[in-house]
């Protein structure tokens, strides 16, 4: 046998161990970057919102965001059945993010800011606490959440921020999950988890004070501090829902409602957004 073909046949193994083993020829995940490893967003989206850094990724989703118009955290509620009402009736809703807080006097003025809209103030004695001054809300109060705002000024926020509010189903999904808990946290009442009357500190707090009263998906405040508007009609007037510092344990349950005229302003009563986005 000629030599040279003696010397390939020897040397053709090793060759090819070296071509199947060597890194040279397969993409090395561990190189790179966590942006290039994590999922894409959707087209369009990376317009609206960014994910948070670390945040899980559920059906191409990522569960934390931030809305980039007003700076708001939201939370993905995933679309399917839920229980809702006392009754616990099935209901279904679609995937839709919600914002982690109520909006803070400090995100209020950024809109206030932009669009030169009125701000919260009213003459009466039970608003001074929270009346804006010369545009600035309370001291001390900025990461309270806003009040003394009517339906209508939740509708021009949301019209600026490019998102809307919840509608009276979409705000239960959100704040007791899918397992008709009776409170955000579970089915018995629970002191120092929400600020209800029965704290005894009587006026708004912080939105993220209560870390042990979120939801099932990471809601703050969905019992207790404010009431919050939503798009459902009752009456005359819309949907409330949450209950507030004024408040004791029935009315801060996640089935529990009121309602307000549109054009109603109140010290508890503020507002969330939430948006559908396309799967």
């Amino acid at each position: 046998m000629d030599k040279w073909v003696k010397r390939f046949l020897t040397a053709a193994p090793l060759v090819a161990w070296l071509f199947l083993s060597s890194p040279v020829f397969a993409e090395d995940e561990s190189k790179k970057s966590p942006e290039e490893s994590q999922p894409k967003l959707k087209p369009g989206w990376d317009k609206l919102l960014k994910p948070k850094p670390g945040t899980v990724w559920l059906n191409g989703m990522p569960k934390e965001i931030v809305w980039l118009k007003d700076g708001a955290e939201m939370v993905l509620v995933p679309g399917g059945e839920f229980l809702f009402g006392e009754e616990k009736e099935k209901r279904e809703e679609p995937t839709f993010y919600i914002d982690k807080f109520p909006v803070t006097n400090e995100r209020y003025a950024k809109f206030v800011e932009e669009t030169k809209h009125p701000v919260p103030q009213m003459p009466q004695d039970w608003a001074k606490p929270y009346n804006w001054r010369l545009g600035t809300c309370p001291e001390g109060q900025a990461k309270h959440p806003v009040v003394l705002v009517s339906w209508y000024d939740v509708v021009a926020y949301c019209r600026w921020a490019g998102k809307a509010f919840p509608s009276e189903t979409q705000w239960e999904k959100a704040a007791r999950g899918a397992d008709g808990r009776k409170y955000p946290w579970g089915d018995e009442f629970e002191k120092g988890r929400c600020n209800s009357y029965l704290e005894g500190i009587e006026k708004t707090t912080p939105v993220d004070k209560y870390p042990n009263g979120v939801s099932p998906y990471g809601c703050y405040d969905m019992a207790g501090n404010i009431w919050e508007w939503t798009t459902t009609p009752r009456a005359i007037g819309r949907v409330l829902k949450g209950g507030s510092w004024f408040d004791g344990d029935l009315k801060v349950q996640t089935t529990a409602s009121g309602w307000a005229r549109p054009q109603e302003k109140a010290a508890n009563t503020g507002f969330r957004c939430a948006v559908v986005l396309p799967e």
